[in-house]
């Protein structure tokens, strides 16, 4: 989200108070004092009709009377006032004000705000407090120390008690900012200014509630892209709640989908106020690990079994070492005793030592030398992912010689972690280790507490690093068809679907049923039977039964027409016992599901109040009432946040072998789990899924049983009832430019990231002058970052990418390695949408743009066109490779050469994109930059916006003569002279 004048709520250069009093105990005092003592390094303007001066400084009568225009705002004054005061600000060109005051009617004061062109940060709001500024606007006298941590907060108290604890602890901030009431300024427009600052490495977050779920995983998740997010959220809302349309019963707490989101936005959740600051010092440290290995080395045994009862209760297990590894060791300590003048030692002495993982040292003489070699062992060995050094003072070796001697370890590829066990005599160990930059803890459990947060931030950047996919191509003709049956239903007035067409659905999805015949009389379910085959299963079919068990409406292998009879009557007598006035809508006869090896399992598809649709997988059958759904993932899936569903413990192991039972193949149930979220990323007016059993064996997977709930959906935007929107794949199009330039114009994916340095990186000066405003020569990783890693909801960004393979490079000869400027170009053919993706597997002639997908790696596409262009499904099946690769995987598929780069993103308070284009300039004869803007236009129209805006230098004169072709209409730019503002209106009738 465009950021457009909030960073003047991190950095004013002036500030008035309006409300600034010197009555004892007021609030109005208490913040200008705080303001005055805590030495604010811009200028401070103090507003209130009735004084002419406090503490000492010059008081003005209104915002109207100060000498300047602030860059921010602090209210404090009476509900009465705010309005004519927030006038008086517009018209002194004042975009962002805080309201810290207690107003009635937030909503519309907020409205009032919008409308007069002023960001608000509250009501209701505790203020905020800068330290790289010597800012302090809260009620708090106590200020905070510098520091790189970030602090946000919905709760006032919460700031408060943190700010407290922070003194004694000597944690420092980079900024410390209350919410408010969110009625303007929310959370994620706070983390999208945090997520930019320079002074803040790492960000804390404490939420009570979500208020826009999408707005808030996108920005949480842009911010975690860019630097450590550690959140800790109150379980108030954990309370289990029950889907009445669920058939089990059996549904997650809200608390336990929160953390699977979380887990997505790549955010480590917090659930205890003390680990809060470790975690967030912890993962600034930029110690990283990329797996669970944990060695550790101590000099006692009871320490180092206290890390291992940790490491145990958080379900890693303690690696072993290898026999490589043991005889280094050993080798290593023989040759330490044998310096250290230990004598007559035997052939086969090993060391002094435990000879296990956890490495106990028991020599004390040399002890220094035995953890530098030991641990520098351990460390360049690339059997561990991080090594826990525990040192337990003693009288014959001074703690600070130990920590020296670890600092000396040569660099290495995984993280050191160190516990120095005591308080006064290793005080100078920690200092040590604080300014080597070693991350160190006071006990063992703490330090393993260290270890987990850096693996599951590892684990949370993987899920966030996944590109959210909608349906396949292989699925996408056969959405029509569910669509037209939720459709048909829906307009029926039928919520529920019957059996019949709920296995119409899965079966259009793909998903296995086995054969089934509804049958309204015996003679009828005789009939069925017989066609289908014994055994069969007989089910009572009723609109008004959400539970069958509880009737007694179902049979099971039943082996011939005597015993089919016999459940007939057994069905329907018991139905009318328990339902008298329940419509009976007869039987449903199907064949009975047979696997000498298989599993059952449970897939649920249920609505969270705050993150919407959310797909489980637990066990099925009779196991449902004993197991609870607790593992899930917010759709859309791809196969990574499939197999992680898969994985976990509980599944992994009912899966496997048992006793006599093999295990069973996976490959099935991916497939359904891929189909389940894809049926509901794509049809929203689906509310619930419930697939329960799911027989999975290694033949297959088949819905044994199964549920469909309806619930019609407004739609105004697309993907609306999803948390994360998916990778628009509708915008993928082949385009045949001027001069025969085959490109394909794509929405930009993470993996771009190198391409789009490159790009940034061979540009002129004047270039990236032209684009970025001011010099530059790189790209930082956060501003990589912040171009490649969108939502695709806030922002989104189309590339034009050069086909390397396609005739037009070959006989021209141009490759990746073409030094790129900015530049713009007029176009001369027009690019056209086609609903439907189209492609072909060979090349009709020169102008024919091929398009291999590079970063997702999902296949390959053709698309025709000569001088117009088409939508091109560039992805293969489901099932491929890249897509589903690890971080490093992907990182190792090339990307193709992006010629330019279009986007735009939506800024708050009005419904407006601001625009940015950059052109390489050897292509700017081609028209790409003129064919990237119709791009964006296009876009914003299908979103609905109002209008596109974008700032031009007065010295580009290309991209002035670009935007007067398109259509935009040019003026001044009200703060700064060396700019133009460009604006289009978009969506005119």
């Amino acid at each position: 989200m465009s950021t457009l004048y909030l960073d003047h709520l991190l950095n004013p250069q002036s500030i008035a108070l309006v409300g600034a009093s010197e009555r004892e105990g007021s609030p109005g005092l208490l913040l200008a004092t705080n303001l005055v003592s805590g030495g604010y390094t811009g200028t401070l303007y103090f507003v209130n009709p009735r004084y002419s001066q406090i503490l000492g400084q010059n008081c003005h009568s209104s915002v109207k009377k100060l000498p300047e225009s602030p860059e921010l705002v602090i209210l404090i004054c009476p509900e009465r006032i705010i309005r004519s005061t927030l006038s008086q600000c517009a018209q002194r060109g004042v975009r962002v004000a805080v309201v810290m005051a207690a107003v009635e009617e937030p909503n519309r004061l907020h409205q009032y705000a919008q409308e007069i062109g002023i960001r608000i940060l509250g009501p209701f709001c505790a203020g905020l407090i800068r330290p790289p500024l010597n800012l302090n606007a809260t009620y708090s006298a106590q200020s905070a120390n510098p520091g790189s941590i970030a602090l946000v907060t919905q709760s006032a108290s919460m700031a408060a008690a943190v700010l407290d604890w922070a003194q004694v602890s000597g944690v420092g901030f980079s900024a410390l900012l209350s919410s408010g009431s969110e009625n303007d300024i929310s959370l994620s427009d706070i983390l999208d200014l945090l997520a930019e600052d320079h002074h803040t490495r790492a960000i804390i977050v404490y939420v009570d509630r979500i208020r826009k779920a999408r707005g808030f995983m996108s920005a949480i998740s842009a911010a975690a892209r860019i630097k450590p997010v550690v959140l800790m959220k109150s379980t108030q809302e954990s309370a289990r709640y029950c889907d009445v349309m669920t058939r089990t019963g059996q549904v997650l707490s809200a608390d336990s989908v929160f953390q699977s989101a979380m887990n997505r936005a790549g955010v480590v959740r917090i659930r205890t106020f003390s680990n809060l600051f470790e975690a967030a010092k912890m993962l600034s440290s930029q110690s990283r690990t990329k797996g669970k290995r944990l060695a550790i080395l101590s000099n006692g045994a009871a320490p180092a079994m206290l890390a291992c009862e940790r490491l145990m209760s958080k379900h890693f297990s303690l690696p072993g070492l290898s026999s490589s590894l043991h005889g280094s060791i050993a080798t290593a300590l023989k040759s330490i005793d044998r310096s250290a003048g230990k004598k007559n030692l035997a052939s086969e002495y090993r060391g002094d030592w435990s000879q296990v993982n956890p490495i106990v040292l028991r020599n004390t003489r040399e002890l220094n030398r035995q953890y530098q070699s030991v641990a520098e062992l351990l460390q360049h060995s690339g059997e561990f992912d991080c090594v826990l050094v525990i040192h337990v003072p003693d009288s014959r070796n001074d703690p600070l010689d130990v920590a020296n001697a670890i600092s000396n370890i040569k660099t290495s590829p995984i993280p050191l972690l160190t516990c120095w066990m005591g308080d006064i005599s290793v005080s100078s160990s920690r200092e040590f280790f604080a300014k080597q930059h070693i991350a160190t803890f006071r006990t063992p459990e703490a330090a393993v507490d260290g270890f987990d947060f850096l693996h599951r931030y590892y684990t949370s950047q993987q899920q966030l690093l996944q590109l959210p996919n909608p349906a396949s191509r292989r699925t996408r003709s056969d959405l029509g068809a569910v669509r037209a049956l939720v459709a048909e239903a829906i307009d029926s007035g039928i919520r529920i679907l019957g059996p019949v067409k709920t296995r119409q659905m899965l079966s259009l999805m793909e998903i296995d049923v086995m054969p089934a015949i509804r049958a309204t009389s015996l003679p009828e379910a005789l009939m069925a039977a017989n066609s289908i085959g014994y055994p069969v299963a007989m089910k009572l079919v009723s609109p008004n039964l959400m539970f069958k068990s509880s009737v007694g409406g179902a049979r099971l292998d039943i082996k011939d027409e005597r015993s089919l009879q016999a459940a007939y009557k057994e069905i329907h007598d018991q139905f009318k016992t328990h339902r008298p006035s329940a419509q009976n809508r007869g039987v449903l006869i199907e064949a009975m599901y047979q696997s000498t090896n298989h599993r059952e399992l449970a897939i649920k598809v249920h609505q969270d109040p705050t993150f919407g649709p959310v797909i489980s997988l637990g066990l099925g059958g009779e196991y449902t009432t004993v197991s609870q759904p607790k593992i899930s993932q917010l759709p859309p899936l791809n196969q990574f946040l499939i197999e992680e569903l898969i994985g976990h413990d509980e599944i992994r192991t009912y899966l496997g072998a048992y006793r006599h039972s093999p295990a069973v193949g996976t490959s099935a149930l991916a497939l359904v789990l891929r189909r389940v979220s894809e049926l509901i990323t794509e049809v929203p007016d689906i509310h619930s899924i419930d697939i329960n059993p799911l027989a999975v064996s290694d033949e297959g997977a088949v819905a044994l049983s199964g549920l469909i709930v309806l619930e019609k959906r407004p739609v105004q935007y697309s993907y609306q009832h999803l948390a994360i929107h998916p990778y628009p794949w509708k915008w993928v199009r082949s385009v045949t430019l001027k001069n025969d330039l085959p490109v394909i114009l794509r929405p930009i994916r993470p993996t771009d990231a190198r391409s789009i340095q490159s790009l940034v990186q061979n540009m002129s000066a004047e270039s990236r002058y032209f684009r970025f405003m001011h010099a530059i020569k790189d790209l930082t990783p956060l501003m990589v970052a912040q171009f490649t890693k969108l939502d695709y909801d806030r922002q989104i960004a189309f590339v034009a990418e050069l086909n390397i393979d396609s005739e037009f490079t070959k006989t021209t000869g141009n490759d990746a390695s073409t030094d790129t400027n900015v530049g713009a170009g007029n176009i001369t053919n027009t690019v056209t949408d086609k609903d439907k993706a189209t492609g072909t597997n060979t090349n009709t002639n020169t102008n024919t743009a091929t398009a291999t997908a590079t970063a997702s790696g999902t296949g390959t596409g053709t698309g025709t066109g000569t001088g117009t262009g088409t939508n091109v499904d560039v992805r293969a099946d489901a099932n491929t490779a890249a897509e589903n690769s690890t971080t490093a995987d992907k990182e190792a598929i090339p990307n193709k050469q992006i010629l330019g780069v279009s986007r735009y993103s939506k800024t708050t308070g009005r419904n407006a994109g601001e625009f940015a284009v950059s052109v390489a300039d050897q292509w700017q004869s081609h028209g790409i930059g003129s064919t990237l803007m119709k791009m964006l236009i296009e876009h914003a129209k299908a979103e609905g916006l109002d209008s596109l805006f974008g700032d031009v230098l007065r010295v580009n004169t290309a991209m002035q003569k670009l935007m007067q072709s398109l259509g935009f209409t040019v003026q001044s730019h009200p703060d700064e002279p060396e700019l133009l503002l460009y604006t289009l209106e978009l969506n005119k009738d």
